[in-house]
């Protein structure tokens, strides 16, 4: 037992100096831990691809027509009836939809071929993103059309039950708002797409621009798309359009929150954000997105009705006070109110004589979609370029060009085309932010931590070695 005493107090020693090393490698990371969980992000670019609209061109020139209200309003995705075949004269208008670079969830008609649909949604290119089995049939028929064509590689197919890359789920609102009906999206896997969405008979238009905004934000990640109506119809409530295809309220909400939103068409990783909510937070939603640009946008609304469907009489929602609680002060921020304007609301800045400190900012949030852009301070210090605020979607000017069906024969004869709306263009982004190390698990290995590590276990070795030949000389001097 003597002999052990040197290798004994060895080991021990080096167990202190162990500890010793990992308290003063974890000590920043205690100090610079974040009060609240950081709530991850969903990249901005992914939010404005999960919106469609449901629509049924009758030919060219009326494909064309909505293709321009579509690309004005930011709206990239169309679901309609598909073609049953070549003489079908929808195919003419759906021809124009896809000429304008939207892609197309074509919906096959009950009773229809599914060979005959997949011929026919072939002449369309690469435009078409999917195609629909008829609601209550199932979908392994049109799987097998789609899978046996060869000019529909990565078509998806949705529908119910086997043989649906997604499944159909439709919203009936019956005049409630988005978060007063059941959820029907389930655990939120992002394995279904709102096909429709029906509001209700008698909704307002200005009830509509308050609610078809909110139920995106609130689908999105639990849906991979959200088809909103395009002209609404009897008993269906007020969609996108009306009767004489003119944009409606809810057209103009939507499409300045795409606007605001609008990243390209880049897919970025999102990071976190940690913050907290506190004050009149009863019935408080948010959604928390992120652009390329590094700047996160912050919508906030209260989710109550604003309209009984019962007596048909609007209802008033009174502001609540909200304070938005940053764990990291931010350079900035700007508060939009998508349903009113693309112009901020209001600015705030950091407190005067305390520079970098914003990390607390008071807002009063309604039955309105809020969005709070936070300017994030640069690594040296600078506080960052806010981004532009776009312009509202401009009117169509005439043209004689015709657009071509990429990857078919057929050509579309528009009799208008849509205006070039170079506010809507994002400017180049800067690369993704790093990632924060305020996030990174307390176990995650560091340079400094392997290098304390290796010099540890060298320690180790040393005084193990020389305790052995300690002990082997005191045997060798009494024997």
């Amino acid at each position: 037992m003597p002999r052990l005493r040197p290798l004994l107090a060895g080991i021990a020693l080096v167990v202190l100096a162990c500890l010793g090393t990992g308290a003063a490698a974890a000590a920043p990371s205690a100090a610079t831990a974040p009060a609240t969980q950081k709530v991850p992000a969903m990249a901005a670019g992914a939010f404005v691809d999960s919106v469609g609209v449901n629509l049924a061109p009758a030919d060219a020139a009326a494909g064309w027509a909505l293709a321009q209200r579509l690309e004005a309003a930011g709206i990239r995705h169309v679901r309609g009836p598909a073609a049953t075949g070549p003489d079908d004269p929808a195919l003419a208008g759906l021809r124009a939809l896809a000429g304008a670079d939207l892609r197309l969830d074509l919906v096959m008609g009950d009773g229809v071929d599914p060979e005959a649909t997949a011929d026919a949604a072939a002449s369309l290119g690469p435009a078409v993103a999917a195609l629909e089995a008829p609601a209550g049939r199932p979908a392994t028929p049109l799987r097998r059309a789609v899978t046996a064509h060869p000019r529909l590689p990565g078509v998806a197919v949705i529908g119910s039950g086997p043989g649906a890359d997604y499944q159909t789920v439709r919203l009936d609102l019956d005049g409630r708002c988005p978060g007063c009906a059941s959820d029907q999206l389930g655990s939120g896997d992002a394995a279904v797409q709102v096909t429709e969405v029906d509001l209700g008979t008698g909704v307002p238009d200005a009830v509509a621009a308050r609610y078809l905004p909110r139920l995106l934000l609130a689908n999105a990640g639990a849906a991979v798309r959200t088809y909103l109506p395009g002209g609404g119809g009897q008993g269906t409530g007020p969609g996108l359009l009306d009767a004489a295809g003119a944009p409606t309220p809810a057209y103009q909400a939507v499409a300045r929150l795409l606007a605001l939103l609008d990243d390209g068409r880049r897919q970025v990783q999102p990071g976190h954000l940690g913050f907290e909510l506190t004050g009149n937070v009863d019935g408080v939603q948010h959604r928390l997105l992120q652009k390329a640009d590094g700047h996160f946008w912050l919508a906030l609304w209260v989710e109550q009705a604003g309209w009984d469907p019962t007596s048909g009489q609007k209802l008033a929602v009174p502001g609540q006070q909200v304070t938005v609680a940053l764990d990291t002060p931010v350079a900035g921020a700007r508060a939009f109110v998508p349903e009113l304007a693309t112009t901020a609301d209001r600015s705030f800045a950091d407190p005067a004589g305390d520079k970098g400190r914003l990390d607390t900012i008071d807002l009063e949030v309604t039955d309105q979609v809020l969005l709070l852009e936070l300017l994030p301070r640069r690594a040296d210090g600078a506080a960052p370029r806010a981004t532009t605020p776009p312009g509202a979607p401009a009117a169509a000017a005439p043209t004689t060009r015709s657009p071509v069906v990429r990857g078919a024969s057929q050509t579309a004869t528009p009799t208008t085309s849509p205006a070039g709306d170079d506010a809507r263009v994002a400017a180049a982004g800067e690369p993704t932010a790093a990632v924060d190390p305020a996030s990174r698990s307390p176990l995650a290995f560091t340079g400094s931590t392997a290098l304390s590590m290796l010099g540890a276990s060298l320690l180790l070795m040393l005084v193990g070695v020389a305790a052995l030949f300690a002990s082997r000389r005191r045997y060798h001097h009494r024997h």
